[in-house]
């Protein structure tokens, strides 16, 4: 399963509010919302893998 994929199945439909430095390898990790409610969903590296849904 490549990365889009994952994130599609863990955080559906998103779009991104930004980038920072990834506290784990330091590459780029992604913070998303939903585009209609505004809601934060999580985070993820596609670099190292590193992924967060927020509850």
């Amino acid at each position: 399963m490549n990365f889009d994929s994952l994130l599609d199945k863990l955080l559906g439909q998103r779009e991104l509010i930004h980038e920072v430095e990834c506290a784990v390898c330091g590459g780029f990790e992604a913070y998303y919302r939903d585009p209609f409610t505004k809601e934060n969903l999580g985070r993820a590296c596609e670099f190292c893998g590193e992924l967060q849904a927020f509850d």
